[in-house]
């Protein structure tokens, strides 16, 4: 044509005209079909025949002015809604495939979503249950020398809880609890229990642990008295009303004990646990000095004891610990000056101890949290509802050729895009709520196999909480209306004439959006799988790493707490190791006040003996006898030995390698024959000096030990088993073990076990990563699949002409396989960083971590690409396949 192209317009005119008299509801449906027409009259009849047919219609449509000047009724009441309702079933049950795809995706991410969700949740609900929890504080004790921070303990000191009290007006209340384990004795009925604590009076009355029998006020305010929970009543005396019976106490301290109270079970999300409450006055008579005072009451350096204080509404802890560090230095600045130290008890939020504390002497270490894992687990919870809906998107725009027929009738017997919209978003609330009631029912059935994968305790009851359920209505309601909205629009916008000529254009901002979701999709998916790799070649790399002792086949039993004469007791563990000994199938014996994988509460101040008090460093002691390095073939670097034949040995030590670095001594050798000061008056000559091993796991830094001789301290008894029947060896220890100490419980656990329970946290972490990686790769496959069907409706023509020119049926595979393989490629570019940077920062919670290769890279790419070509396959070959005549028929 001669016209140029800017001028091939409708009359300016006539559209205004049509403007006129249609309702914006109506205009640009109307607008689009004289467009369409207009444009196909300028290729047939010319520009200026199309013009006046333009006016024609623009005149004969000023009989509709009526629909402008009455409210159009789009009858939205219930009966039409009922109609949407069973339109949306009708279709769900005419597209059972792609309507099954799309409900099986929602569910899968939506289950996934809830299961975190209920994890999450369980994780920050730790401590929650006290009433008081918003000013509830635990006291932490941190010592620096000079400015080297040495002791950052969760565990303070018995005097700072009273001090407190005494001098802060914001405390309202305070209580100590001071852990220890023994054996627990009734009728001649032993147990070794761990969970005991000696506490305040005021322990249960700041806490929220309901007292089921016995008085608040009393139940423990008298010495030698004690209160146990529920599962204990039942477990001694089976039955709970138990007040005024007694039990035996056996460990260093050993007392009978009256119960004056019985409470209910320590919640599992409560930080502090305990099964036993022993009157703190108990405490104080056994460490009563000639004055009349207790050590347990007056020590500034005992630091065992778990301190809180309870503070009046609106306290500023903040302001508290700038206000304590000053009235403490009031107190304790001359020691402070004297001995070139200082110490600190900053305030901690109770709330905040099981996800962001990982201090010496937690309460319940191994069930420690982390903060940040719980975080990662929260954000692929959203990224897999993310992935969720966009594979609804993806599904729906898939089916957009069918469905455009369909919104072609509908609007050509006059439905408004309004009507339509409604339709298709009720299409997608109904869908998102049969996808979340099969989720739910999932959960709800597989809940008992989710705690078991990753060693939870999340209670179906969760599901009782009405916050969870408005929390669900949310997501709900949010994620219909938003996964629904895009394919709601743009199906209803689809131009009637032009679908049921069967001439479809694609929108390039349409193809762009659905792009951008399926690189998104796959994107989320390789950061899962690279964080899934990772995650497990660092936990492969810390089971491997070399701990620097021998923890194989190694036996370890509990030392006995019941000894009937104490100044025996060296005698029967002499001869009891050598009876356990001659068992063949026994190696070596060793007792010890630790073993590796137990934390270490013994500690010291420690200097060379010609240093200044300002030198002192703390160090960790661990008691151990002739045998305890050759059965756990710790390395000499220097030195030797403790020797039964050396009877000095007791004014001896065996020092670590990390020791010998904090002394200033520059190689092993010139460390031996070095006196030095333990506890400021306890002189030894070092005869030894071990390579450092890691007493705990990596995430510990390795500290420096000392090893004291110490024969008859027993609270370990290692033994090196050298055979295959470890029931014959157990049973027969056993045997032996109950002939030389009656009474007492047989208490045994294999090392390797024990140590290994250090990482229970990462390999939870590892496999609830690799099971949601494995979800949020499906929910994305069934995008990818979905998108794949559109792009081939979409090219139906293109093939079938290809396919008469001679293409087989590999080059259409490659030519529709190509676009996703570029998707794929660049959602790996954009996830490479992301995991780099998120999981170099986790790592970094380890003193000895992996490095992030590129192979971590590559193989997640090539993953993600094995599955995007599974995914796309089958449909790509189906298409492929196509009869070409078939293919051009479409047009």
């Amino acid at each position: 044509m001669s016209e140029a192209h800017h001028d091939i317009t409708p009359p300016k005119a006539a559209v205004k005209l049509i403007r006129f008299i249609y309702e914006d509801e109506l205009l640009d449906d109307i607008l689009g079909d004289l467009q369409e027409m207009f444009q196909d009259r300028v290729e047939s009849k010319g520009l200026f025949k199309a013009r006046m047919h333009y006016f024609k219609d623009a005149f004969l449509s000023i009989r509709n002015y009526d629909l402008k000047r009455r409210k159009v009724n789009q009858n939205n009441s219930i009966p039409m809604l009922k109609n949407y309702i069973k339109t949306t079933f009708r279709t769900l049950a005419k597209n059972r495939v792609y309507s099954a795809l799309n409900i099986f995706g929602l569910a899968l991410g939506i289950a996934a979503c809830l299961f975190i969700s209920q994890y999450v949740s369980y994780e920050y609900s730790y401590d929650r249950f006290h009433s008081n929890h918003e000013n509830l504080y635990r006291v932490k004790y941190m010592v620096y020398r000079g400015e080297d921070l040495q002791i950052n303990c969760a565990a303070a000191v018995p005097r700072v809880g009273p001090f407190m009290k005494e001098n802060m007006p914001e405390v309202v209340d305070f209580a100590r609890a001071y852990p220890m384990s023994g054996v627990i004795e009734r009728d001649n009925i032993q147990f070794r229990e761990n969970r005991i604590q000696i506490a305040d009076p005021a322990f249960l009355k700041i806490f929220d642990y309901p007292l089921i029998h016995g008085d608040l006020e009393t139940a423990l305010s008298e010495p030698n008295t004690v209160v146990i929970t529920e599962s204990i009543a039942n477990k001694y005396f089976g039955r709970t009303d138990v007040v005024g019976e007694t039990l035996n106490l056996y460990t260093w301290i050993e007392k009978t004990l009256e119960i004056t109270g019985v409470t209910a079970d320590v919640p599992e999300n409560s930080h502090l646990k305990y099964n036993f409450l022993i009157s703190y006055e108990t405490l104080n008579n056994q460490t009563r000095n000639d004055d009349g005072t207790a050590s347990s009451e007056t020590a500034w350096g005992w630091y065992d004891f778990n301190t809180y204080v309870l503070l009046e509404d609106g306290a500023d802890p903040k302001a508290f610990d700038e206000k304590f560090e000053q009235v403490l230095y009031a107190e304790r600045g001359e020691d402070f000056e004297k001995y070139n130290f200082r110490s600190d008890f900053p305030l901690q939020p109770i709330t905040d101890i099981h996800l962001y504390s990982n201090l010496l002497q937690e309460s319940e270490p191994i069930e420690q949290g982390d903060g940040d894992t719980v975080f990662f687990l929260a954000i692929i919870a959203v990224f897999i509802l993310i992935i969720a809906w966009i594979n609804y998107i993806n599904l729906s725009t898939a089916k957009s050729l069918e469905r455009a027929k369909e919104v072609g009738v509908r609007k050509s017997m006059g439905a408004y895009k309004r009507q339509l919209v409604n339709q298709f978003l009720t299409e997608s609330f109904v869908l998102n709520f049969l996808a979340l009631s099969l989720a739910v029912i999932v959960v709800v059935i597989t809940t008992p196999f989710f705690n078991q994968l990753i060693d939870a305790d999340l209670s179906r009851a969760f599901f009782l909480e009405p916050n969870f359920w408005l929390a669900v209505l949310g997501v709900y309601v949010l994620g219909s209306f938003l996964s629904g909205l895009y394919p709601a629009f743009i199906l209803s916008s689809f131009r009637p004439i032009q679908v049921l000529k069967g001439k479809m254009t694609t929108n390039k901002s349409g193809i762009l959006l659905r792009r951008a979701l399926v690189v998104f999709q796959f994107a989320a998916s390789v950061t899962l799988i690279a964080g899934t790799i990772i995650v497990y070649q660092q936990l492969s790399h810390m089971k491997k790493l070399d701990v620097g002792f021998d923890m194989s086949d190694t036996m370890v039993m509990r030392g006995p707490e019941v000894f009937a004469v104490d100044s025996l007791f060296g005698n029967a563990l002499d001869a009891f190791e050598n009876e356990i000994i001659s068992n063949p199938n026994i190696e070596a014996v060793t007792n010890s006040s630790n073993v590796p994988g137990d934390e270490i509460f013994w500690t010291r101040g420690m200097r060379k003996q010609e240093d200044t008090r300002d030198k002192n460093f703390t160090v960790y002691l661990v008691g151990v006898d002739q045998d305890y390095f050759p059965t756990y073939d710790i390395e000499f670097l220097a030195g030797r030995n403790y020797d039964k034949s050396f009877s000095t040995d007791t004014s001896n030590v065996i020092i670590n390698k990390a020791t010998m670095e904090y002394l200033g001594i520059q190689t092993p050798d010139e460390a031996i024959g070095q006196r030095v000061l333990i506890g400021g008056s306890d002189k030894r000559t070092i005869i030894g000096v071990v390579d450092n091993y890691r007493q705990q796991s990596v995430k510990n830094s390795i500290n420096p030990l000392v090893f004291p001789l110490t024969e008859n301290s027993a609270s370990y008894i290692s033994v090196k088993l050298n055979t295959d029947d470890f029931q014959s060896a157990y049973e027969e220890s056993k045997a032996i073990f109950d002939q030389f100490f009656p009474g007492n419980p047989f208490d045994t656990f294999f090392l390797d076990e024990f140590y290994n329970k250090q990482y229970a946290n990462e390999q939870n972490f590892s496999r609830a990563f690799t099971l949601f990686a494995f979800f949020a790769i499906i929910v994305a496959c069934l995008g990818l699949f979905g998108l794949t069907s559109f792009t081939a409706l979409q090219r139906t023509k293109e093939i079938g002409i290809r396919k008469v020119l001679g293409a087989d049926i590999s080059q259409i595979v490659i030519i529709l396989s190509k676009e996703f393989l570029i998707l794929v490629g660049i959602a790996n570019m954009i996830s490479w960083p992301i995991v780099y940077f998120l999981m170099d920062g986790w790592l970094d919670n380890f003193t000895s971590r992996i490095t992030i290769g590129v192979s971590v890279f590559l193989i997640a790419a090539v993953m993600v690409v094995i599955i995007a070509l599974i995914a796309v396959g089958n449909k790509t070959f189906s298409i492929a396949k196509t009869n070409p005549v078939k293919a051009l028929r479409y047009e």
